[in-house]
């Protein structure tokens, strides 16, 4: 995997509530992308039995694609055992969500939370390395909870506890949450320094291939993790990843008309694809005031809601 992405250096990133199983299917017909991050797999109280991690992985395509399970939780065990068994269920690798924001996630001390208790982080690190020695392993992480510098301490720290084969690394800290702010090139260029072996990512307000390559090459970044901009781009990562696809794919206002009619043709059941989820994924792709989105809230205000 290590090699493969050192080929292939873009990643869709992983986002909670949208990467719902009809929205990957239809991504992996019109073949968007060979590799996923999932949304963070919580663990918490039990290890999950395989069926329950295997209903997870499995609308990702882990027969044909390169599937990175994220974990998330607090107990290092747990963590490494569902790591164990997702490699055995056909996973990738497994990546470690250290950045989530999420006052709640924060609460229960795992995403960005990892950040405020260092060495029991290094602890989970360790324990989840010894449980895959030979599979790839990756941390997603933030800079830091209240200050940028902070990773000046963790990442080295957090290396050696498990020598990971990357880190991601979102430019901003917890607090800053979602809201763009000054320096992103000069924040990931300071960290990845930080971190003698593992490859570095970046990640945070990325648009297009070319604004990728230019944080990589200002930034010395081995590669770039893109969130947004994937879902207003769907072919943004074939293109890159393939020459010959390269020159067939859509250009981006296509490319996101040919992936919502493949969203708009899915019937509606329940658990797997509702009303809502399209009015979100059209708001998402087309625009919240887009005719596809409109149309959507119209037609779920006269039904009632």
């Amino acid at each position: 995997m290590r090699d493969f992405l050192k080929k292939h250096p873009f990643l869709p990133a992983p986002m909670e509530g949208v990467m719902r199983p009809a929205v990957i299917g239809a991504c992996n017909f019109l073949q968007l992308t060979p590799v996923w991050v999932t949304p963070f797999f919580r663990v918490t109280e039990h290890v999950p039995k395989a069926r329950e991690l295997k209903k997870f992985l499995q609308p990702f395509g882990v027969q044909d694609h390169r599937v990175i399970l994220q974990i998330m939780g607090k107990d290092p065990q747990r963590l490494a055992d569902t790591a164990s068994l997702a490699m055995e269920l056909g996973a990738a690798g497994i990546d470690l969500n250290c950045g989530c924001p999420s006052n709640q996630v924060v609460r229960h001390g795992s995403g960005a939370g990892c950040m405020l208790n260092i060495d029991h982080t290094a602890r989970i690190i360790a324990a989840v390395r010894r449980s895959i020695p030979e599979s790839f392993f990756s941390v997603k992480t933030r800079l830091g909870f209240y200050d940028a510098a902070e990773c000046e301490k963790f990442l080295p720290c957090w290396e050696a506890a498990g020598q990971p084969d990357l880190f991601t690394l979102h430019y901003r800290t917890a607090v800053e949450g979602y809201r763009r702010v000054p320096g992103r090139e000069e924040r990931l260029a300071a960290a990845g320094k930080l971190v003698s072996r593992a490859l570095v990512f970046g990640n945070g307000d990325v648009e297009n291939i070319q604004e990728a390559r230019e944080l990589m090459q200002t930034a010395g970044l081995a590669g770039v993790m893109i969130g947004r901009g994937f879902w207003h781009d769907p072919y943004i990562l074939a293109r890159a990843v393939d020459p010959l696809q390269s020159a067939e794919a859509p250009n981006a206002a296509a490319a996101r008309q040919k992936l919502w009619q493949q969203l708009e043709a899915l019937p509606f059941e329940k658990e797997v694809w509702s009303r809502g989820s399209a009015i979100e994924m059209a708001s998402l792709i087309m625009g919240p005031d887009s005719p596809e989105a409109q149309k959507l809230k119209a037609q779920f205000r006269s039904s009632g809601h």
